[in-house]
């Protein structure tokens, strides 16, 4: 009972505790590209990680079909709420692309028809996580954004026999103390829209992410197993951490153990019982009906006895 009560306690401390925390969110999808094809799920996967997120506590900065000046908006607004946030959390969907290992996620306006262009039309990755890791202590990168990429293409004609620099997917990010950075699929590979409202990828985040109780290594190692479902082991979402502890997203709520019925008494079965000792002479007796029926119709009358027979004890010792 002790361990019980001890379990209960430490729920309830860890339960207050996340609630305690204070938790931001970005998150991010364009869909609507004005110089290629559009992207079916990006929109659609940024609405639903932002839903998911506000229901785990999170205070969420959302944008979709973003042009680069609205991009930097969300951004800014995004990085002034940093402060004083015990977890930080970024989501991406859209077209991203690698030049000579560094990230950039693109905007719906860009055209990348030069290397020149990638500046001044494009995010670098970085800017979003530098500022995380700067403010907060616990951040998580989430990037579906390594679909195959026609603006990628574009750059690569454009810079000839440099165009070796521009990456397949996503580069590698490396992270500071305290982030986990999870990719679509693994660097240099490209990942898949798929054919249902969300990416495969974003499906399975919606799912598992924020298992009650489980930390947020092992709803990824689930992702990833829906994700290789999915595709059939075309895409293996990977992930890159140097998180120092557990990042439960929810507690398991503290259930109150629920006290077993007591059984109904019979009230015949009683009256038979105190018939069977109502003469008696033993302290024993009367205990022990109080014992079976504390509350009883007779339990007066038993206390009563009780004292008398106690009384008549210590005359009978006294003589």
């Amino acid at each position: 009972m002790k361990q019980i009560l001890v379990s209960l306690l430490l729920l309830a401390f860890a339960a207050s505790a996340a609630h305690a925390e204070r938790r931001v969110a970005l998150v991010i999808g364009n869909s609507g590209y004005e110089h290629v094809t559009q992207l079916t799920n990006p929109d659609n996967d940024a609405k639903g990680m932002a839903e998911k997120l506000a229901s785990l506590d999170f205070e969420v900065v959302t944008g979709t079909n973003l042009s680069l000046r609205d991009m930097r908006k969300t951004v800014r607004e995004f990085i002034a709420k940093l402060e004083g946030a015990d977890i930080a959390l970024f989501f991406y969907a859209g077209h991203g692309l690698q030049v000579s290992g560094e990230n950039y996620l693109v905007p719906i306006d860009a055209e990348l028809n030069s290397y020149v262009d990638l500046e001044f039309e494009a995010m670098p990755a970085n800017l979003v996580l530098n500022a995380m890791e700067h403010s907060t202590k616990v951040n998580l990168v989430f990037l579906d954004a390594c679909r195959n990429n026609p603006l990628a293409e574009n750059l690569a004609r454009s810079m000839g026999t440099r165009s070796g620099s521009v990456g397949r997917g996503l580069a590698k990010i490396g992270s500071g103390v305290g982030s986990l950075i999870s990719f679509a699929t693994q660097p240099g590979n490209v990942a898949l829209d798929g054919d249902g409202k969300n990416s495969p990828f974003t499906t399975a985040l919606l799912k598992h992410l924020g298992t009650p109780g489980q930390d947020i290594t092992r709803d990824l190692v689930m992702v990833r197993r829906d994700v290789l479902e999915a595709t059939k082991g075309q895409q293996v979402p990977w992930d890159n951490s140097s998180l120092t502890g557990e990042v439960i997203l929810k507690q398991l709520e503290m259930v109150e153990p629920i006290e077993p019925e007591k059984p109904a008494i019979n009230p015949q079965i009683e009256l038979a019982y105190w018939d069977s000792i109502k003469s008696g002479e033993s302290i024993a007796y009367f205990e022990t009906y109080l014992s079976r029926y504390p509350d009883g119709q007779f339990a007066d009358i038993a206390r009563i006895r009780i004292d008398e027979l106690k009384a008549k004890a210590e005359r009978d010792k006294a003589q």
